[in-house]
């Protein structure tokens, strides 16, 4: 891993946007700044999307951010976090499978979510994983926002892994110890259950307005630790809700070992920077540009992770300066040897072009695809709300008119049934403005039909009309 002396982070909140920025020197990392900002309501899309590219824009020629080292993090509401147990030979086709069964796992269908997954426990017949989905179009969201201020990120996150990164980076978690995080905002709260180096529970929950030390502690009693293990086990506080008074008030319980601040003892802080609990997790998410980080999570779409760089022509001229200069240097023999493995790796350029293109290509494919899907979607919203059209036939068809069956294939509807008067029906839907062309698809008859415990002589009716398009005005 290419080690950077920055690394920029932004952690999109429900209701708060935090930005921090590390840089790395002399073997530590430095917190350099944060800004902890409250942003617009998500039902005010424009002005909130604006406000966020201000803030970003500002920080960065604030510090003269490159921005080719940004992480960023989203809101733990938009994820699906599952433990996973598959079989070893699941092992080399891991992703695919995962994939696959994406809707086992998730309320989202198969090629809806980006997703990733980190090894937990390998034995000797099982894997131990534990995956975290989310939804392509939140993910889009935040790119697309981003890709305005000519943004793409190196990976995307979600606050309880960086937070549990930046934990584990500064030596929190201990063999043979208990250790509890607790992630607290102003709405919800995350506990992370780490046991022996591992991570064993992690919950996402609704945190009510008054006793939410109460809640929280409720939740840890019932998490499975087993013996003496809650009586062993430390409690670290973090989080945009936490504060002096939770700590002290968790403290007072006599049940378990402690309640600290998570530590931070190998990332020296700026004095200027206060409260560094509060954006913990926001600092574990520019850390992964640094340091090698223990859960390597990525939710960035798989195909930018891989996109294949340019480097051919570039590699190629510093290769033959190289020749050229151990030419004169070493003589002729060593330049013809430097030559010929000049040559080699030209070659393997020459090879690699394809794969390069044939990537080109796919991102091309992937524009048309994202055009087609945009016309659908289009075409999907001139669709008649099926509710209001239900609302219409029911507010339209008189309380004698006994519908029994109801098709609708998107363009016009068929229904069945039977009237007092079925002749009188094909006016009344004429009237409606979402039905047109009403006409019958079959001779009425007449019938005796019981209702309830009288009989009565009904006609027998099978009505279609088309659906007038309430967008082309057609």
């Amino acid at each position: 891993m290419m080690i950077f002396d920055s690394s920029f982070g932004i952690d999109f909140r429900q209701n708060h946007l935090v930005l921090t920025l590390l840089k790395r020197s002399f073997g530590r990392i430095k917190l350099v700044d944060c800004g902890i900002h409250p942003i617009l309501p998500e039902n005010q899309k424009e002005e909130r999307q604006a406000q966020i590219v201000s803030l970003i824009n500002t920080f960065i020629s604030k510090h003269q951010i490159s921005r080719e080292r940004i992480s960023i993090s989203i809101p733990r509401e938009k994820a699906v976090v599952r433990f996973i147990r598959l079989p070893i030979a699941t092992k080399e086709n891991l992703r695919r499978v995962l994939e696959y069964e994406t809707s086992k796992y998730t309320p989202f269908e198969r090629g809806e979510t980006c997703f990733d997954y980190h090894i937990l426990k390998e034995e000797k017949e099982w894997l131990d994983l534990l995956a975290v989905f989310v939804k392509k179009v939140d993910v889009d969201h935040y790119l697309s926002s981003l890709k305005k201020i000519r943004i793409q990120p190196i990976s995307i996150q979600v606050p309880f892994t960086a937070a549990l990164n930046l934990f584990f980076y500064n030596e929190g978690a201990k063999e043979k110890e208990v250790s509890v995080l607790f992630d607290v905002s102003d709405l919800f709260f995350e506990m992370n259950l780490i046991q022996e180096r591992n991570l064993r529970e992690t919950l996402h929950l609704p945190l009510p307005s008054e006793g939410k030390e109460s809640r929280m502690m409720n939740t840890l009693q019932r998490s499975g630790l087993k013996g003496d293990s809650l009586s062993k086990a430390e409690v670290f506080v973090y989080g945009l809700g936490s504060d002096d008074r939770m700590v002290a008030s968790l403290k007072e319980i006599d049940q378990i070992k402690g309640v600290f601040f998570p530590p931070l003892n190998r990332v020296e802080v700026e004095e200027r920077v206060s409260e560094v609990h509060r954006i913990y997790a926001s600092i574990g998410v520019p850390l992964k540009g640094l340091v090698k980080t223990r859960f390597d999570l990525d939710l960035l779409p798989f195909e930018m992770r891989k996109k294949v760089r340019q480097i051919g022509k570039p590699l190629l001229v510093i290769l033959i300066s190289i020749a050229l200069f151990l030419s004169l240097t070493w003589g002729i023999g060593v330049s013809m040897r430097y030559r010929k493995e000049l040559n080699a790796i030209a070659a393997e350029i020459k090879k690699r072009r394809p794969e390069v293109e044939a990537v080109e290509k796919l991102q091309k494919q992937k524009e048309e695809f994202g055009k087609e899907i945009s016309g659908l979607g289009k075409v999907k919203m001139e669709e008649v709300s099926k509710i209001e059209m239900l609302r219409e036939l029911t507010q339209l068809l008189p309380n004698t008119v006994w519908v029994w069956n109801f098709k609708y294939n998107g363009k016009e509807i068929e229904i069945s049934g039977f009237a007092d008067s079925a002749s009188d029906l094909i006016p009344l839907l004429d009237k409606s403005s979402l039905f047109e062309k009403v006409e019958f698809l079959a001779p009425v008859t007449k019938e005796r039909i019981t209702i309830g415990r009288e009989t009565k002589e009904k006609e027998r009716f099978k009505i279609k009309a088309r659906l007038e398009s309430r967008r082309t005005g057609s």
